[in-house]
C-alpha cells in the first residue's frame, strides 16, 4: 500500500478503535476537537483520537496518529502522546495512550509502555487491560475435587467421564442463563439443564447435527442416588462458583476450564481409550511454537476435550481485539476444527466450546486414521496443526499422524505430540511419514510433563515437503517451573512458566543459545538422544543389592523391618545399651566410595555367552494358583519375584542361574527355577552353563548401571539389550576376570551379612 497522510490513518483507526459517540462516552476522532471541548477546561490541546466515559473510574483511551511513513520509536512522539494522557489522569485514573501510524503501534498503560498485539484493535481490547480480574486457581482446583466427589459419592455416578460431562453440561446451562437454584429436586433440576441445552443447541445444529450427542449422552448418565438433596444444592453452588469466572466478559474462561478437565483428569484410572489430556501450559507453548495468528484454521483430529482449540480461540480473540469484536464470532464459527473418535469425550469437547458460547465450531465425530477423516481433514483449507493424539500403536498414533500430514495443504505446520521414540519405534509409519513431509524441530519436554510416566517431546513437521537428508533441530526443555501439590498435580504455583515459556521459544525461534541443542540426521534418529552417562560404579552399588538379596533371602519384609529398625533407633532407650556393639559399614566410613573401572572393559551379553529370552503364553499372576515356584515380574524388590505359584503348563520354566533383566533395565539372578510373567516385560538372560551366584550378581549390577537410562515409553527389550555392552573387570589377557568379581561379592556378602544381624539386635 502507499504511504498513507496522517488525516487517512486517523480516520481508519477511528474505524478500528470503534471511536463513535454513545450515552457512556464522548468518543471520536478529528483534527479540529480541543480538549476544552471535551470538558478540560482551558486546555487547547488536539488529540487525534478520544475515548471519555461518564464515569471517571472507568478507563479512557487516548490516540495519536502519524503518516505511516513516520517513525513512532522516537521519543518526540511518545512525548507528545504522555502530555495528552496527563491531561486527561488529571480526571481519569485509568487512562490507555495509543501511538500508531498504520504500520506499528506503541501502547501506554498510566504512561507506562506495555507489550501488546502489533496490530490496532478494538478499543474493547483497550479497555480490558485495566481488567485485574483474575481467577483463584486454588479455588477451582477446590469445587473441582468437590463436585467430583459429590458426584461419585453422594450420586453415585462411578463413570468419570459422566461425571465430566454432567458438570460441564451444567455449566453450559449456567452460561446460557439455565434457572439452577436451591431446594430444586433433581428431576427439576436434571431437567432445567437438559431443557437450556436444547435450546441453546437449535441454531448450532443446523451446522452441526452432531451436536444433538451431547444431549443423548447426557440423558444416558444415571444416579444411583438422586434424593440428596444437600447435595444437589451443594452442586448447583459449586457449579454457580465457576461458572462466574468463565462468564466475566474479560476473563474467556480458557485457563478455567483448563484446569478444570486437567484436575478431574487426575481421577481417572489407566483409560482404555487412550487419552491422555495435554497440560494447558504445554498447549499455549505449541501455539507459540508453531505462530498460530489470528487468521489461521486450526485443527486438531484427536481433540479430546478440546484444550487445543479453547487455547488457540482463545489467543486468537485476544490478538483480534477482544471477544466482543467482530473478528471473534468468526474465529469462532470458521477457523477451529476439531476430530474426536470416543463418543463420550466427544460429547465433552462439544459442552467444552460451548462454555465459551460456540456451538458452531466444527466438531466431527470420525476415525482420524479413515479415509472419511481424510476427506474431512481436506475440505477445510487448514493451515496450523496442534495435537496429542493417543500414543499407543492399537489407537494408530502414527497412523492418524500421516492421515493428517497427508491432507493438510502443502506447507502447512504441525506440531504433535509424542512419545519420544516414536517414530523410531514404528518404524514403518516413521519412514513413511518423512518421505513425504519434513521433520523440523523436535522439543523434547520435561520428563514429568505426563503424570502417566510417558516421556515425550513435540514433534514439528511442515507437511508435503520431503525429509530428503535435512538435519533436524532438536532441544530439552528440562524443566516447566511447574511443582507436585499434594492430591492436586503439578502446578506453576510460584509462577516461573511465562518467564521459561518466553525464554525457549527465542532460543527454538534462533536455533542456538542452550547446551541441549542438537542437530540429528533423519537416517540416524528420530528423536532427542540423551547424553550418554559416563559409566559409574560404586561400592555401595553392589552393598545395597546384596542387602536386598539377603533380606530376600531370609524372608524379610523390607517395609515391617525398616519401621521397625526406625521405631527402636529413634524412640527406645534400649538401643544406647547394645550402640558400640554395632558398627554397620559396608563402605570405607561414611564415603560411598567409587570403584576404579581403569582396568574393566567392554563386554556384549553374547560374548558373555548369554541367550536372551521372553516368556511364551500367557502367564498373569492375579489368575495363578498359589504355590512354591517364583513368579519373576517387572520390580525393584524381592529379587523381581511378585508372587509364588503352583506349575503350570501354560509357560515355560526357566533354570536356576538365569540373570531377568525388566522393561526399566532393573536386574537380578535367580538361584532357582522360575516362571516369568508375559507379554515380554522381562528379558531372560541364560546361558548352557550358568555363572555361580556371585559372578551372577556382579554382571546384574553392571547390567543395571547401564540400563538404568530406560523407561516407560523406551523399555529395555531384547534388540536393546542385544546391542549394549557392559563394563566387567579383566584379565591381563583381556578375559572377564571371574575371579576377582566372585571374591569381591563374597567380600561384600560377609560385610552385609554381619550388618544385617547387628541391625536385627536394634529391633529385638
Amino acid at each position: 500500500m502507499a504511504n498513507l497522510t496522517e488525516d487517512e490513518v486517523r480516520d481508519l483507526a477511528g474505524k478500528t478503535l470503534d471511536f463513535k459517540n454513545s450515552d457512556i462516552a464522548k468518543s471520536g476522532v478529528g483534527q479540529i476537537t480541543t480538549f476544552n471541548q471535551l470538558g478540560f477546561i482551558g486546555v487547547c490541546h488536539k488529540p487525534d483520537g478520544w475515548y471519555l466515559p461518564n464515569n471517571y473510574e472507568d478507563v479512557a483511551v487516548i490516540l495519536e496518529t502519524k503518516a505511516s511513513n513516520i517513525d513512532i520509536n522516537n521519543n518526540k512522539c511518545i512525548e507528545e502522546l504522555i502530555k495528552n494522557c496527563n491531561i486527561v489522569l488529571e480526571k481519569y485514573k485509568k487512562v490507555v495512550g495509543i501511538l500508531y501510524n498504520y504500520n506499528d503501534v506503541i501502547v501506554l498503560k498510566n504512561n507506562e509502555k506495555i507489550e501488546s498485539v502489533n496490530e490496532l484493535q478494538n478499543k474493547e481490547f483497550y479497555l480490558s487491560l485495566y481488567n485485574q480480574n483474575k481467577i483463584d486457581k486454588q479455588q477451582i482446583y477446590n469445587l473441582t475435587k468437590k463436585i467430583n466427589d459429590c458426584l461419585h459419592v453422594e450420586f453415585g455416578i462411578k463413570n468419570l467421564y459422566h461425571r465430566m460431562i454432567f458438570t460441564a453440561c451444567a455449566l453450559v446451562a449456567k452460561r446460557y442463563g439455565a434457572t439452577l437454584m436451591n431446594g430444586m429436586d433433581y428431576y427439576t433440576f436434571q431437567a432445567s439443564i437438559y431443557s437450556t441445552l436444547a435450546k441453546s443447541l437449535g441454531d448450532s445444529k443446523k451446522q452441526n447435527q452432531k451436536l444433538d450427542l451431547l444431549l443423548e449422552v447426557f440423558a444416558e448418565i444415571k444416579m444411583n442416588n438422586n434424593e440428596n438433596q444437600s447435595a444437589i444444592d451443594n452442586f448447583i453452588q459449586w457449579v454457580s462458583e465457576i461458572s462466574n469466572c468463565i462468564n466475566s466478559d474479560y476473563w474467556n474462561g480458557e485457563d478455567v476450564m483448563g484446569i478444570f478437565f486437567n484436575e478431574f483428569n487426575r481421577y481417572k484410572k489407566k483409560s482404555d481409550s487412550g487419552q491422555i489430556f495435554t497440560p494447558e501450559h504445554i498447549t499455549s507453548f505449541m501455539y507459540r511454537l508453531i505462530h498460530v495468528h489470528k487468521e489461521d484454521k486450526i485443527l486438531d483430529a484427536a481433540c479430546g476435550s478440546g484444550g487445543f482449540l479453547v487455547k488457540a480461540m482463545s489467543k486468537m480473540i485476544k490478538e483480534s481485539g477482544g471477544i466482543k469484536s467482530d473478528r471473534a464470532k468468526t474465529i469462532k464459527s470458521t477457523q477451529l476444527f476439531g476430530i474426536e473418535f470416543d463418543r463420550e469425550i466427544f460429547a465433552l469437547a462439544c459442552a467444552n466450546m460451548l462454555i465459551h458460547k460456540d456451538g458452531k465450531t466444527n466438531l466431527e465425530q470420525l476415525d482420524s486414521r479413515e479415509e472419511k477423516a481424510a476427506k474431512w481433514i481436506k475440505s477445510k483449507n487448514i493451515s496450523k496443526v496442534l495435537m496429542n493424539p493417543p500414543f499407543e500403536t492399537k489407537y494408530g498414533c502414527l497412523k492418524i499422524v500421516k492421515n493428517v500430514l497427508d491432507n493438510v495443504p502443502q506447507h502447512t505446520m504441525c506440531a504433535f505430540i509424542l512419545p519420544d521414540k516414536k517414530l523410531e519405534k514404528d518404524k514403518s509409519n516413521g519412514k513413511k511419514i518423512i518421505k513425504n513431509h519434513q521433520l523440523q524441530k523436535i522439543i523434547k519436554l520435561p520428563e514429568k510433563t505426563f503424570s502417566e510416566g510417558v516421556t515425550t517431546s513435540i514433534f514439528i513437521f511442515e507437511a508435503g515437503i520431503p525429509q530428503n537428508d535435512k538435519e533436524i533441530f532438536c532441544c530439552y526443555l528440562e524443566d516447566d517451573g511447574l511443582e507436585t501439590v499434594k492430591n492436586q498435580g503439578r502446578q506453576d504455583i510460584k509462577n516461573k512458566w511465562q518467564a521459561i515459556e518466553n525464554k525457549w521459544i527465542d532460543i527454538i525461534d534462533k536455533q542456538n543459545g542452550h547446551n541441549t541443542i542438537q542437530w540429528i540426521k533423519p537416517n540416524e534418529h528420530l528423536s532427542y538422544q540423551m547424553p550418554e552417562k559416563e559409566f559409574e560404579i560404586f561400592e555401595e552399588d553392589f552393598a545395597k543389592t546384596m542387602m536386598d538379596y539377603l533380606m530376600f533371602d531370609q524372608k524379610i519384609n523390607v517395609k515391617e523391618f525398616s519401621e521397625n529398625l526406625i521405631n527402636k533407633v529413634m524412640y527406645d532407650s534400649s538401643v544406647a545399651v547394645i550402640e558400640n556393639t554395632i558398627n554397620i559399614s559396608i563402605t570405607n566410613g561414611d564415603k560411598n566410595e567409587k570403584i576404579k573401572i581403569n582396568k574393566w572393559s567392554d563386554f556384549s551379553l553374547k560374548e558373555l555367552g548369554f541367550t536372551i529370552q521372553l516368556a511364551k503364553g500367557d502367564l498373569k499372576a492375579q489368575k495363578q494358583e498359589e504355590g512354591n515356584i517364583p513368579l519373576v515380574s517387572s520390580g525393584k524388590i524381592n529379587n523381581g519375584i511378585c508372587k509364588y505359584i503352583a506349575t503350570t503348563d501354560k509357560s515355560e520354566i526357566f533354570k536356576a542361574g538365569t540373570i531377568t533383566v525388566d522393561m526399566f533395565g532393573k536386574a537380578f539372578y535367580q538361584q532357582k527355577d522360575f516362571y516369568a510373567v508375559a507379554h515380554g516385560r522381562v528379558n531372560m538372560l541364560t546361558k548352557e552353563k550358568p555363572y555361580n551366584r556371585f559372578v551372577g550378581m556382579f554382571i546384574a549390577k553392571s547390567i543395571e548401571i547401564v540400563a538404568q537410562k530406560f523407561e516407560f515409553s523406551d523399555m529395555c527389550n531384547s534388540t536393546v539389550l542385544s546391542k549394549i555392552k557392559i563394563k566387567l573387570p579383566k584379565t591381563k589377557e583381556g578375559e572377564p576376570d571371574f575371579e576377582y568379581m566372585e571374591q569381591y561379592i563374597q567380600n561384600i556378602e560377609a560385610k552385609a551379612k554381619n550388618n544385617l544381624n547387628n541391625l536385627k539386635l536394634c529391633t529385638i
